[in-house]
């Protein structure tokens, strides 16, 4: 059974980046309350968080009923440009090193919930505890699988889990490629 410890503050923003020295994403958070937290992904668990993201977001369009069969690796590689296109970038949460006394977590355990208005990933840490949860929406979503997918590059985490529109050349190139931020 999961526990939570105290409900999770609601997340005003966050950067996800590969941290070579550790050999991990690093998911830094501001919540609402001004708070900051710490997450660490290993690539285990983002090679399996990414496989269960990518089958949501080729379900999507079929839970909302806008279409019967799975959309084409055209119709997705479309949307996710679209997607991609609407980032605004912002400054990093965290750069360089981290403060002392941070909250900090390895997150062992994703859970991933379909609501109405999107999808939640509960992050969890090794006591089952729910340390996090993240909110998206499908363009979010689409985003964050882009910021993956660049993090997996830039750590040189050759995996084959990412579908053909992701990793299609084009979206990632030129003067208004996304950033890692």
């Amino acid at each position: 059974m999961t526990e939570q410890i105290h409900p999770p503050e609601a997340v005003r923003r966050f950067t996800t980046e590969y941290i070579a020295t550790e050999d991990r994403l690093r998911i830094s958070l501001e919540r609402e309350d001004e708070s900051l937290l710490v997450l660490w992904l290993t690539r285990r668990l983002s090679m399996r968080m990414v496989k269960h993201i990518v089958k949501v977001v080729n379900a999507l369009p079929r839970l909302k009923g806008q279409t019967q069969t799975a959309p084409s690796d055209n119709a997705q590689r479309r949307n996710q440009l679209d997607a991609l296109g609407k980032i605004e970038q912002q400054a990093p949460v965290l750069a360089g090193p981290l403060p002392e006394g941070l909250e900090t977590y390895l997150i062992v355990e994703i859970g991933l919930r379909l609501t109405r208005s999107g999808v939640l990933l509960d992050l969890k840490n090794s006591n089952d505890h729910v340390v996090q949860t993240l909110p998206f929406n499908e363009n979010a979503l689409r985003q964050w699988l882009g910021v993956l997918h660049l993090n997996f590059t830039k750590a040189q985490w050759q995996e084959d889990i990412w579908p053909l529109w992701i990793t299609s050349k084009g979206w990632d190139q030129g003067p208004d490629a996304l950033r890692l931020n």
